[in-house]
This record gives structure tokens, sequence and C-alpha cells, in this order.
């Protein structure tokens, strides 16, 4: 159980990107198919990948958390030594905590809103609550995200050799040896 939640924890965003993927590459190639080989356009293809399109745009957000990929300015914090950084974005992670837990009453409410009308999609005629419940999930695997990484910039804030899987440069071989041993 321990060996499968360490899989989950770091492989959980790109496992099911790229099953988004797949099965929006595979919808398609059906759609080009469908229209060029049997001369019939399907309606429901563009229809679905659009919506695996939307969770795929949610989910690369935690991703993007968990592995520190945002548009920012580095100059600024490269200026700091390493526990320096680490007390900034601290600092960043709280604010960042703070917007998407703002952020998930309203799109829980959002998706609540698709469940009370009972509103389906044209083509698919898949529950729209399906569909509003991407925001929902991202936000709420961001915060864990965030939370992680804002445990992870504490302990280097306080000194501690940390194991540090998106900033591998701070890696210490003390961090490496305390991330691989058996627990």
């Amino acid at each position: 159980m321990k060996k499968y939640l360490h899989w989950l924890n770091h492989n959980l965003e790109e496992f099911i990107l790229v099953i988004l993927l797949i099965a929006m590459t595979l919808i398609m190639g059906v759609q080009v198919f469908s229209r060029y080989a049997v001369h019939k356009s399907l309606s429901w293809t563009e229809e679905l990948t659009r919506y695996l399109f939307i969770w795929s745009g949610f989910l690369s957000v935690s991703y993007c958390t968990k592995r520190c990929l945002s548009i920012k300015i580095e100059q600024f914090v490269a200026l700091f030594p390493r526990r320096g950084k680490a007390v900034f974005k601290v600092v960043n992670h709280t604010f960042e905590l703070a917007f998407f837990t703002y952020m998930i009453p309203f799109a829980y409410a959002y998706m609540m809103s698709a469940v009370k009308s009972g509103q389906v999609s044209p083509a698919c005629g898949i529950p729209m609550y399906y569909i509003q419940a991407a925001p929902l999930f991202s936000f709420l695997l961001v915060a864990f995200r965030i939370l992680q990484r804002w445990m992870i910039e504490f302990r280097v804030a306080r000194g501690e050799n940390v194991f540090d899987p998106a900033h591998p440069e701070r890696n210490t071989p003390e961090s490496y040896i305390e991330a691989n041993s058996e627990n």
C-alpha cells in the first residue's frame, strides 16, 4: 500500500494527463478517419475532446505546481542564499494556498449548479457536472501540492537537508540517502 501511495504521489498528474492525451488523440483520429474515409462526420468526437482538454488544462495546474513550473521572475529570488530563497518561496506558497483555498468554494458552487440543473452535453449526453468538476478537483489537488511544496520550503528555510524532487540542484547526498531509505 505504501508503494502504491508513493507512486500515486509522484505520478498522479502525469498518468492522468498521458491517458487524457492518448484519449484525445485516438478520438480525433477516429474523427479524421470517419470524415475522410467514410465521409461521415461524428458529432460527439469534438465535444468529448473539448471536455478532455478542459480536464487536461485544469490538471496541468497541479502538475506545474508540483514541479514548480510557472511563469515567474527568478532573478530577484536568485539574489538570496538557499535559505533566503526558501523563505521567499514559503511566503509565495502561502499566498498561493490562500488563493486556491479561496477558489475551492466557488468551484464547488459551479459544479453544484450543474448537478442541480441536470444539464447534459448536447452530443454525448454526459452530465455537465462531470466536466464542471474539473476546477474543483484541480483546486483541491493544487492546494494539496502547494502544502507539499510549502513543507519542503519550510524545512529548507530551517536549514535542513531536504530532498526536493522539483529542484534537483538543491539536493545533497544526505537528502538523497534520506529520501531513498526504507522507513
